[in-house]
């Protein structure tokens, strides 16, 4: 005979089996909702730098040793402002040396004049004096110039935004020493946008900008222009996004922009851990359903759903991996702890 141990035994461990297997029978809880309307937003990302619209490069025509600084950054000037002085010296020695070459073939020409009017000279004569004079003028205007050229003068009114250079450093020609940004222009942000994505932008389009020195906050600008010959390296387009005059960026910051490229109101959206490979699943007659479905606009926590859905389906959200098609499961609502049959 079995002891009554042994029949105890035996009659746990057919509870246990019966249990697992009820439980491993159990439809699984699944969490639904039912698709929300909304506004859906298309729009592409990029970064990018700010910068003047107009900016202005200042430099020497010649190369010279920088002598004098009489502005700086962050200054205002004035249309004809001296702003530095490079080193002149042996040109104006050469000037000086060119005027008194005028001066002495201007008065040949004098002296000329008088003697052609006394029939003492020749026209030939004279008129090689008078050729004398005008290529003496000449070269004394052209080393007039490059002396000019050795003060740096403010081409418009405006603000030095950069200052590359100081006292006694030799500055190579044509190398800037201020960069300039006309007054009464706005800053703008320039991007960089792959080339996938720039059929879809287009000028006047509103644009979201985010940067990191001034967080959690999203200024809103607008889409100026987008340049016609892209980067072949990086396959991308530079796009120019205009700036209001109210928002503080200082001229180099870097930001993220998102131009919004379509926006609909009244979108039928779901959340995207409802999406599965353009596809989502149902609660139908307490069973699993799967349902292939077209999406539209895309953020970072919804889709929009364009063909597949009404706003009468029950959605399952974050449904497990296991889940099978005509699967029996358990279905609630966030408001409800109660099942839904």
């Amino acid at each position: 005979m079995l002891s009554w141990r042994k029949v105890v035994g035996s009659l746990v461990l057919l509870l246990c089996i019966t249990a697992g297997i009820f439980y491993l029978q159990k439809p699984p809880s699944v969490m639904v909702i039912h698709p929300t309307r909304g506004q859906a937003i298309e729009a592409v990302y990029a970064t990018g730098t700010v910068e003047s619209s107009i900016t202005i490069r200042i430099a020497a025509e010649r190369g010279a040793r920088l002598i004098a600084l009489l502005a700086d950054e962050g200054i205002a000037v004035k249309t004809g402002q001296p702003l530095a002085r490079f080193d002149d010296a042996e040109l104006q020695a050469n000037l000086q040396e060119m005027r008194i070459r005028q001066r002495n073939a201007e008065q040949h020409v004098s002296r000329m004049e008088k003697l052609y009017q006394r029939g003492a000279t020749s026209i030939e004569l004279l008129e090689q004096a008078r050729a004398d004079a005008d290529a003496a003028r000449a070269v004394t205007q052209r080393f007039q110039a490059q002396v000019n050229s050795l003060t740096l003068i403010s081409p418009v009114d405006g603000e030095i935004i950069r200052r590359d250079g100081e006292v006694g450093d030799y500055i190579p020609v044509n190398q800037p020493v201020f960069y300039l940004r006309k007054a009464n222009t706005p800053l703008r942000l320039v991007v960089d946008v792959d080339e996938e994505d720039i059929p879809a932008v287009k000028p006047a389009q509103p644009v979201l900008i985010t940067t990191d020195a001034f967080s959690g906050q999203v200024f809103h600008a607008t889409v100026s222009d987008i340049t016609p010959k892209g980067d072949a390296v990086t396959r991308s387009y530079r796009v120019r996004v205009i700036l209001p005059a109210s928002v503080p960026f200082l001229i180099g910051m870097t930001a993220e922009a998102n131009i919004i490229t379509a926006q609909r109101d009244n979108a039928l959206l779901i959340p995207n851990s409802a999406l599965i490979n353009n596809s989502v699943w149902l609660f139908k007659a307490g069973k699993a359903v799967q349902q292939s479905v077209k999406i539209g606009a895309k953020n970072a926590d919804k889709t929009e759903i364009t063909e597949g859905l009404s706003e009468q389906d029950l959605l399952i959200v974050d449904p497990p991996l296991s889940l099978k098609a005509n699967q029996p499961v358990n279905a609630k609502l966030p408001e409800k702890a109660g099942a839904q049959s």
